[in-house]
C-alpha cells in the first residue's frame, strides 16, 4: 500500500492539471461535419464582404468586374483556395474605401483598372455574341425536321409524326415502356406459377387428410391465398389492355393536317433546293448525285464509254455538253431543248469569223514553235 500511495499524484497536482484542461479545452480545434460554405461563420462574413465591395466600387466597370469573380468562384471548396480569394476582396475593399475618402493614388489605379475593365467587357460582349451564335447554328444542325411520315402505333407509342433526327424524349420513353411490359409479363409468369404451386399445396394437403393424417392443413382455404395474386394478375392485364388500345389509336385529324402540312413543305424544300443547283450553287445532294452510280450489276455490263456518259449525265446543268448528252440519251429537258438550238444556232459571220480564223492560225503557228524549241532543247542535253 505504502508503494502504490507513493505513485499516486498529489492534490495540488491533480487541481492543477484540471485547471489547465478547463483553460486549454475551448482552445482545442473542433472539426464541423458541415463542410465550411455551409457554416454561418463563412456565409454571413462572405456576404457582407460582396455587399460592401458592391457598394464602395468607383463605377459599373469594377463593380461587374467584382460580381463576376464571386460567380466564378462560387463553388470553389478548397479552403486555402478560398480564404486566398476572400483576403484579396478585403485588400480591394481597402483600396475602394480609400478611394472613396480621396486617396489620388487609388483614384488613379482603379480609374485606369476601370478602362482596362471596358475594354475586356467589350470584347467579352462580342465574343458571347459570337459564342451564342454558334451554339445556335449548331442547335439547327441538329434540330427535329417533320419529314411528313407516320410513325405506326405500337405498344409502345400511339401514332406520331416521324421526325429526323427523332428526339431522345420520345426514344427514351418508348424504351422505357417497352421495359416495363417486358418486366409486367415476367411478373405475371410468376404470379401464374405461383397459384399452380398453391393448387399443388391445396392438393397434397387434401391426400394427407384423406390418408387420416393428424395435421392441420394451411392450404384449406385456397381461395384466401389466391384473392391477392388474381388482383394483381387484373392489374397487370389492365396495363396490357391499355398498350393494346395505344397501338390500335387511331391517327387523329390534327395529326393528319400536320402531315400533310410537312410533306407540302418538304416539296417546297426540295424545290428550292433544285433551283439553287441550277443557279449553280453546289449543294450536298449535288455532291453525292455526282458520286452515286448504276447499280453493281449495270455498271459491270456498261462500257467505259457508257460510263462516262452516265457520269456527265448526272450533273445540274442542261445547256453545254452536258445538255447534249441529256438530249441524245432521251431525258426530258427542262425548256424543252431550247437553249441547245440556241447554241447550235450561233454562227459568226464577216469580219469576226476572219477574226477567229486568223486567231486560230497564229494558236497553231505559236504551238507548232513552242514544240520545234521543246524538241532542240531535249536534243542539246
Amino acid at each position: 500500500m505504502s508503494s502504490a500511495s507513493s505513485v499516486l499524484p498529489s492534490a495540488a497536482s491533480l487541481a492543477f492539471r484540471a485547471n489547465l484542461a478547463k483553460l486549454v479545452s475551448p482552445l482545442r480545434r473542433v472539426r464541423p461535419r458541415a463542410p465550411f460554405w455551409e457554416l454561418a461563420a463563412h456565409r454571413a462574413p462572405t456576404l457582407a464582404l460582396y455587399r460592401n465591395l458592391l457598394r464602395n466600387a468607383p463605377d459599373d466597370d469594377i463593380r461587374w468586374r467584382v460580381s463576376s469573380l464571386f460567380r466564378q468562384h462560387h463553388h470553389a471548396t478548397g479552403t486555402e483556395k478560398t480564404r486566398r480569394e476572400l483576403l484579396k476582396g478585403y485588400k480591394w475593399l481597402d483600396a475602394f474605401k480609400l478611394a472613396r475618402t480621396g486617396d489620388e493614388k487609388q483614384q488613379a489605379i482603379l480609374a485606369r483598372y476601370s478602362r482596362l475593365l471596358a475594354v475586356r467587357a467589350g470584347k467579352g460582349y462580342w465574343k458571347g455574341l459570337v459564342r451564342q451564335e454558334l451554339a445556335w447554328q449548331e442547335r439547327l444542325k441538329s434540330r427535329p425536321i417533320l419529314t411528313g411520315a407516320l410513325m405506326k402505333a405500337t405498344y409502345y407509342n400511339p401514332p406520331l409524326p416521324r421526325m429526323k433526327p427523332q428526339p431522345t424524349v420520345i426514344s427514351d420513353i418508348i424504351r422505357a415502356r417497352y421495359k416495363a411490359r417486358e418486366g409486367r409479363w415476367a411478373r405475371r409468369g410468376l404470379m401464374v406459377e405461383d397459384l399452380r404451386d398453391l393448387a399443388e399445396e391445396a392438393k397434397f394437403e387434401d391426400g394427407l387428410v384423406n390418408l387420416g393424417e393428424d395435421f392441420e392443413p394451411v392450404f384449406r382455404n385456397v381461395n384466401e391465398w389466391r384473392g391477392p395474386i388474381f388482383k394483381a394478375i387484373a392489374q397487370v392485364d389492365s396495363w396490357n389492355t391499355n398498350d393494346v388500345k395505344r397501338q390500335y389509336r387511331p391517327v387523329s385529324p390534327e395529326l393528319r393536317q400536320i402531315l400533310l402540312d410537312a410533306r407540302r413543305e418538304k416539296i417546297a424544300n426540295k424545290t428550292r433546293e433544285r433551283a439553287r443547283e441550277r443557279r449553280g450553287v453546289i449543294l450536298k445532294r449535288t455532291l453525292a448525285r455526282k458520286r452515286q452510280g448504276p447499280p453493281p450489276h449495270f455498271l459491270s455490263r456498261m462500257t467505259p464509254a457508257q460510263r462516262h456518259r452516265d457520269k456527265i449525265v448526272r450533273a445540274v446543268g442542261e445547256v453545254g455538253y452536258v445538255g447534249m448528252m441529256k438530249q441524245r440519251m432521251g431525258f426530258k429537258l427542262r425548256d424543252g431543248g431550247r437553249g441547245l438550238a440556241r447554241e447550235d444556232s450561233f454562227d459568226l459571220e464577216g469580219e469576226q469569223l476572219e477574226r477567229l480564223q486568223e486567231m486560230e492560225k497564229e494558236y497553231y503557228a505559236e504551238s507548232k514553235r513552242r514544240r520545234r524549241e521543246h524538241q532542240a532543247q531535249q536534243q542539246d542535253n
